[in-house]
């Protein structure tokens, strides 16, 4: 069942749901959708923003083998019309098919494909299905994953629609529903991004490389076959890379003592006990058998001479952009 409404962002259905794969391929190719774009700011650990450019630029990118990815993928696309029956289930609200694939006329770049609709007190809004397995259930318990909250901010910009919800299927057996409300700021600084990213694409220029483990594992599948020994690079580049290297690898070893030398006076502290309070509050507990401690953050993050704050590089800033609106 579909319902028919309006998009207050003026959007317009580029692609009627039941087109072929080809059609959806070719529409996707020409603008950034609502996975793009949170893999474009660093929030998909399977696909890297350089992934994403050599693809709308139209070159080649060897696909990942990972036959449990794939079979996930695909079951996850078989259970969407089980995750929606869920959803209305769980809240009440009807549920609605895929209108089609959506373009904004005046930012034609801007694409959505919504995965189902539905409507609150006379007010449509979007909803997005997913399957992950029960390790990712902690992610989902107090609200949807960073990700897909950009995911559906991005539905929202394209439709202009006030809110949304987010169901997840966890391990097969535990549906987890979350609303979400539209972010003006969020938004406009998706848009931003969106926009540089869009201006790589159209110029050719490749993006700046990150930092992320999906680059490195696509650099590997680019260059799997070497067709030549000798190389001969830029010795400035070289040499800068090699020393950020070298003093990120000193970095990690003095923090891996640190870490180290932390949890010994945390157990020492435990001693004979399992749960350490501080302020009535837990703050950690330790299983001497296991070997592992379990931390709880609340009781460190009441005292504001703590500050965890991590060092944020160039390379992290459309992925710090998301965060500081989240």
């Amino acid at each position: 069942m579909t319902t028919a409404t309006t998009y207050p962002s003026g959007a317009v259905i580029a692609l009627a749901p039941d087109a072929s794969r080809e059609e959806w391929h070719a529409v996707r190719k020409a603008g950034i959708g609502g996975s793009d774009i949170a893999a474009i700011c660093g929030l998909n650990p399977w696909t890297s923003p350089l992934e994403i450019w050599l693809k709308k630029t139209g070159q080649t990118v060897p696909p990942r083998v990972d036959e449990v990815l794939s079979e996930a993928a695909e079951n996850g696309h078989d259970l969407e019309p089980f995750v929606a029956s869920r959803f209305t289930k769980k809240t009440g609200l009807p549920i609605f098919e895929n209108p089609g694939t959506l373009r904004l006329p005046d930012i034609p770049w801007a694409l959505v494909n919504l995965d189902r609709t539905t409507e609150e007190d006379g007010l449509p809004g979007v909803v997005e299905l997913k399957t992950r397995s029960s390790y990712a259930l902690n992610d989902w318990l107090e609200e949807t994953p960073v990700d897909v909250q950009v995911q559906t901010q991005w539905q929202l910009l394209l439709t202009g629609w006030s809110f949304g919800y987010t169901a997840a299927l966890i391990g097969g057996q535990r549906t987890i529903v979350h609303r979400i409300e539209r972010d003006e700021q969020l938004i406009d600084d998706l848009l931003a991004i969106g926009a540089e990213f869009w201006g790589w694409v159209e110029t050719g220029t490749q993006p700046p490389l990150d930092g992320s483990h999906a680059t490195g594992q696509l650099l590997d599948r680019l260059h799997a076959n070497p067709t030549r020994k000798d190389v001969v690079a830029d010795a400035a580049e070289v040499e800068k890379w090699l020393a950020i290297r070298s003093a990120a690898k000193e970095q990690l070893e003095a923090a891996d003592i640190a870490i180290t030398e932390a949890d010994n006076h945390l157990k020492a502290m435990a001693g004979d006990g399992t749960d350490v309070y501080i302020r009535g509050e837990l703050a950690y507990t330790w299983r001497p058998r296991k070997g592992q401690i379990s931390w709880k953050t609340a009781a460190l993050e009441a005292d504001p001479d703590i500050d965890p704050e991590p060092y944020r590089g160039e390379d992290t800033r459309a992925l710090n952009i998301v965060m500081e609106n989240l």
